[in-house]
């Protein structure tokens, strides 16, 4: 079913519509301040699709340039963390992992490793050890075999610290138990079933003109990307990484988030939610030591600095943020959910001003719910 059966007015869930030309201009603003080329937004309140917007020009130096529109495909960048994490519990669900499973048992090659002990609740919430990156693109070996030769930075569980390696761990693990590469898991366990057709790891070339261009890579001689990871070494590894790599346009990203927390709304539009109830309180809920830092099962909780909830989303709000200017978030307390998808690499600018632009929005869409 569309989503047109679950679209309403904001007054009809307590929201403020006329609040919303505030949320447009912030948007218009940042393609006018060249923060970013395009973008699509949406709202949802009560699992019901309150707002949604595109602005600006999807492949700027295209010689023919496409206006944005909702069906605008954008890379995720780490968003793609979140399907991943879906994925790890669903696993769990089914009694196929633990989160205190050790990467030893689940991978035979870590065994003499530095990372031998890593359990994949450490690798999820990022409190593993591991640095925060590595180039594994210039190197010649596997990503994994790369990965399993790096020394941990700090002892296991007694720091935060933000790792793209802890995914891809995650990914190869995902992919050793079920004996499928990790674009055929998205696609069989999440995509296919929530009817969610264009999402997914690499865009096929009839999908490029429909794909918001990134950066000018210099890694890639110099060229636009389009339809093409922006990530580096997530484009080393073929496109496939258990941290980055995914394409979605917005509505497809909310069929996403209806499956997750809204399973009533999801079985209405005839899909079936991707976790069970006990299950959603580990992506919900901070799951580290709040000495040590907040994160769940694949999202930032507050007070995580990386989750622009802004000034007044609840305390109880958890989300993603993408290296590329997106943005997937939750407030379960004020029963929001909001989607910002741009492709701010493509200009070469401050990452800090995107992640603000993110927080501005939190606080203009929070500004529409009214008594």
């Amino acid at each position: 079913m569309s989503l047109a059966e679950i679209t309403t007015t904001p007054e009809a869930t307590g929201c403020d519509s006329k609040h919303f030309q505030h949320v447009n201009a912030l948007i218009e603003r940042g393609v006018k301040e060249k923060v970013f080329p395009c973008a699509t937004y949406m709202v949802l309140r009560h699992g019901m699709v309150i707002a949604q917007g595109s602005f600006g020009t999807v492949q700027p130096d295209a010689k023919t340039p496409t206006t944005c529109k909702a069906e605008t495909l954008f890379d995720l960048a780490s968003i793609t963390k979140t399907f991943t994490a879906t994925l790890l519990l669903q696993h769990i669900e089914e009694g196929r992992l633990t989160l205190n499973h050790e990467l030893a048992d689940l991978l035979p090659e870590a065994k003499d490793t530095p990372l031998a002990a890593l359990t994949l609740k450490q690798c999820a919430t990022h409190i593993s050890g591991l640095p925060a990156w590595k180039p594994l693109y210039k190197s010649t070996r596997p990503a994994l075999t790369e990965i399993l030769a790096t020394p941990l930075e700090k002892r296991p569980g007694s720091h935060y610290a933000y790792s793209d390696l802890g995914y891809i761990l995650i990914g190869k693990v995902l992919e050793r138990v079920s004996g499928k590469t990790l674009d055929v898991l998205v696609q069989e366990r999440i995509c296919k079933p929530l009817g969610m057709k264009q999402s997914g790891f690499r865009p096929t070339p009839s999908q490029n003109s429909h794909c918001a261009a990134t950066a000018n890579c210099p890694l890639r001689e110099g060229k636009t990307l389009i339809g093409e990871v922006h990530d580096a070494n997530a484009h080393s590894m073929g496109g496939v990484a258990g941290h980055a790599g995914m394409f979605a346009p917005a509505p497809e990203l909310a069929r996403y988030a209806i499956a997750l927390e809204y399973p009533e709304v999801a079985r209405h539009l005839q899909m079936k939610p991707l976790l069970g109830e006990l299950t959603r309180k580990l992506i919900e809920t901070n799951q580290v030591d709040p000495s040590v830092g907040s994160h769940s099962i694949g999202w930032f909780t507050p007070p995580n600095p990386f989750l622009p909830r802004g000034d007044v989303l609840s305390e109880r709000t958890f989300g993603h943020t993408g290296f590329t200017g997106t943005l997937l978030m939750f407030d379960p307390e004020n029963d929001l959910t909001l989607i910002l998808l741009t492709n701010r690499v493509y200009f070469p600018r401050d990452a800090g001003e995107s992640l603000r632009m993110r927080r501005l929005f939190a606080n203009a869409v929070g500004g529409t719910i009214r008594p």
